[in-house]
This record gives structure tokens, C-alpha cells and sequence, in this order.
């Protein structure tokens, strides 16, 4: 049972890391080196990030509970150049074995966390910018379900859980319309479960569809596949991660 006082139950999270673990157990050296959705990344450099980021949130747990400024990464280029090395320094089955590791680390130090409801974490060192620590576990669930689904290996989004599409359309629609220079206006409707969210000020297009393509296509993948837009041509959203 999950006992932490500052943090949401991980039992959802821990699912989702268990589904990607058990894909990893089938990946050979090709397939791990064959390309990944994203644009310049093997599956490797996946499954890397994946491990990366779980070591970054162990670390913001580590410092949040010491009662220290929190933040995943000491600096953006920091980030990068771990995965690469990370991707550089082990063959297929370390690669594996470091994915369980980094996310046994992770469930331990959630499982140990101390810190108050009020503490907070950025993402690089010094960034004002910052997000509730109580964000966390579901940020952490959010980077293994999307980037699963980036290995494509047959876990569409079409097989996300529905609340875990539906709280990741409505996390983009706050983190789209919060951006500086705005975001294009639209209303997205789901067809498979009931759902409606309105995007940037004014009128807009509807784009509609199951809530796991929506919410693939917020994330900047699948370039609107599944889905249909009233003006025809989907707009275009900035990238997430």
C-alpha cells in the first residue's frame, strides 16, 4: 500500500511501468537500435530517457524531501547528454536491466518522500518556472505511457487507459493555453468517451475523435490520425517533450 502523505497513489504508475517492462523483455539489439517515433531517436534512446527521466524525479524526491530547491536536471544539456551516453555505454540487456533499476529507485524514493504538500520542482536547476510536487506521479505515468507508445512495438494510445487519456488531454489543454504566445482556438470533442475541452480564446474549429488519438495528437504525434477537424486541415500545436 502506498503511504506517502505528499504524493497521489503511484498504484496507476507502477501499472504503466510494469507494461513497459514487460515490452522491453522482447526488444533484441535490432529492434532497440531500429527508429523510434521520434524523429533522431533509436529505441534505445527511448528506453534511455525513460530510465533518465525516472532518476530525475528520484532526485527531485531526494532533494524535496531533504527540504532542498528541487529540480530534475541540473541543466537541459545535462539531460541530453546522459541519454546518450546511457545509449552509448550499454547493449541491449544492461539497457534493460538499468529500465529496472532506475524505476525500482524511483518507486523508492516516492514510497520514502517526506516533503509537504506545498513543495515544489522545476525542471532545471534555477528555473523559475516550477510545478507542484503533488504533479509528479502522474508527470512520471505520462513519460512512460507516451514514450511506450514511442517505441512502436504495439502499444498504440488506442490502449491507454481512458482516465490516463483524458487527464493528459486536459494537462495539454492547460499547458497549451498558458503558453506565451497563445494557442490556436478549438474546441476537441472525444467520440469514445464523454469529453470536451476548449482551447486558446474565441471561435474555433472542433477537432474530434477517440481521446487517445486526441490526446497523441497533443502531444505531437500521429500528425491527427484518427482524427477529423471541421475546417479540414488540423491546426498546428507546439510539440510536447
Amino acid at each position: 500500500m502506498d503511504t506517502s502523505t505528499s504524493l497521489p497513489p503511484l498504484d496507476d504508475t507502477l501499472l504503466a511501468t510494469s507494461r513497459y517492462l514487460e515490452t522491453l523483455t522482447v526488444l533484441d539489439d535490432a529492434s532497440l537500435r531500429g527508429p523510434s517515433v521520434l524523429p533522431g531517436w533509436s529505441r534505445a534512446h527511448v528506453v534511455a530517457h525513460v530510465s533518465r527521466n525516472a532518476d530525475a524525479f528520484t532526485r527531485v524526491l531526494e532533494q524535496a524531501s531533504a527540504g532542498l530547491p528541487a529540480a530534475m536536471y541540473p541543466s537541459a544539456a545535462a539531460r541530453d547528454a546522459d541519454i546518450e551516453e546511457t545509449v552509448r555505454r550499454l547493449d541491449p540487456g544492461a539497457l534493460v536491466e538499468d529500465a529496472h533499476r532506475s524505476s525500482a529507485r524511483f518507486e523508492e524514493a516516492a514510497r520514502a518522500c517526506t516533503a509537504g504538500p506545498d513543495a515544489c520542482f522545476a525542471r532545471v536547476d534555477g528555473a523559475a518556472d516550477t510545478n507542484p510536487l503533488a504533479d509528479l506521479v502522474f508527470r512520471r505515468r505520462a513519460e512512460v505511457e507516451i514514450h511506450h507508445s514511442d517505441l512502436d512495438v504495439g502499444y498504440p494510445p488506442a490502449g491507454w487507459p481512458a482516465d490516463f487519456s483524458v487527464t493528459l488531454v486536459g494537462q495539454r489543454q492547460d499547458e497549451l493555453s498558458r503558453l506565451p504566445h497563445g494557442c490556436p482556438s478549438l474546441v476537441l470533442s472525444s467520440v469514445d468517451v464523454p469529453g470536451l475541452w476548449k482551447l486558446g480564446v474565441g471561435q474555433g474549429p472542433e477537432v474530434s475523435g477517440a481521446v487517445g488519438d486526441l490526446a497523441w495528437w497533443l502531444v505531437g504525434r500521429g500528425g491527427g490520425r484518427g482524427l477529423t477537424c471541421s475546417a479540414g486541415a488540423l491546426p498546428t500545436l507546439e510539440r510536447w517533450r
